[in-house]
């Protein structure tokens, strides 16, 4: 009776000590897991071209030191970013400026937000028989982008050079009916801001962006006529959701993205075509 007694004994003893360890075991993997250790987090980001891509990329690198993912999703036009942004199939966008966000909130009911603007794309007037603006001629014709914010940003790259004045207005988008004077009697022909490089020889002038020009094998400070101040609202800026924007992971690739590194390759593209923002 008493050896069956210490078998019995002997035996709840080895059972309680394995579910102490179990139980410790357990502990310690969710302790682990609620610290975040060894656990890789991803960030998705839709891009559409260098020099997006490129500044992202660089974050990239530096969020792989810390176990976080970036996921980039390359998309065709400027508008897939933002829808994919809207619906949640990315976690945000790097490839616009606030004023173009700005719109699409305004047409589509959404709630992106600017998180920091990183670079400013500096827009130049191009003409392929202009040597200066003093030489571009009365009466030319101007390509310029055909969504409401780069048309007001035409403008007032323009009316900065005093090439045309605007009206006072009660809303914060210029339109081609606020030219005031127009001494050149300039015209305007719009188009898909990709569609200008296209339309370069077609017209007097084309404005756009330094990606665009680089297209062409032209640059704001050897080739423009004219260039934006850097104290405008246009700055390339990364955008978030409402929901998500102070997010830990939005935080860090803000971060990553404000980089020495990234201000490093911001200088060092040709002729003044990428101007930090940070």
């Amino acid at each position: 009776m008493k050896k069956w007694l210490i078998i019995i004994m002997t035996v709840l003893v080895s059972v309680l000590v394995a579910c102490g360890d179990s139980n410790e075991s357990e502990n310690a993997e969710s302790s682990n897991e609620d610290n975040g250790e060894d656990k890789e987090q991803t960030i998705r980001v839709a891009v559409v071209e260098s020099p997006m891509l490129d500044v992202v990329e660089i974050a990239k690198e530096k969020l792989a030191e810390d176990n976080i993912e970036v996921e980039i999703v390359e998309m065709g036009d400027y508008i897939q970013p933002n829808v994919a942004l809207a619906n949640e199939e990315v976690d945000a966008n790097f490839s616009q400026h606030v004023p173009f966000m700005e719109q699409f909130n305004q047409n589509k009911d959404a709630n992106l937000t600017e998180v920091q603007p990183i670079y400013h794309a500096n827009f130049g007037l191009y003409a392929q028989e202009s040597a200066s603006v003093e030489d571009f001629p009365d009466d030319a014709s101007i390509g310029i982008a055909n969504d409401p914010s780069n048309i007001d940003r035409s403008l007032r790259l323009l009316a900065s050079h005093d090439l045309i004045e605007l009206k006072e207005i009660d809303g914060e988008q210029y339109g081609l009916d606020d030219i005031k004077e127009d001494s050149h009697n300039y015209s305007f022909e719009q188009a898909g801001i990709a569609a200008l490089t296209r339309l370069y020889e077609d017209f007097d002038g084309v404005i756009i962006n330094p990606t665009h020009a680089g297209n062409l094998d032209l640059t704001p400070a050897e080739d423009a006529l004219i260039t934006e101040k850097e104290d405008n609202k246009f700055a390339i800026t990364l955008v978030a959701r409402e929901d998500n924007v102070d997010s830990e992971l939005i935080q860090k690739l803000s971060e990553a993205m404000t980089s020495e590194e990234v201000r490093e390759f911001l200088n060092s593209r040709e002729g003044k075509a990428s101007i930090p923002a940070f």
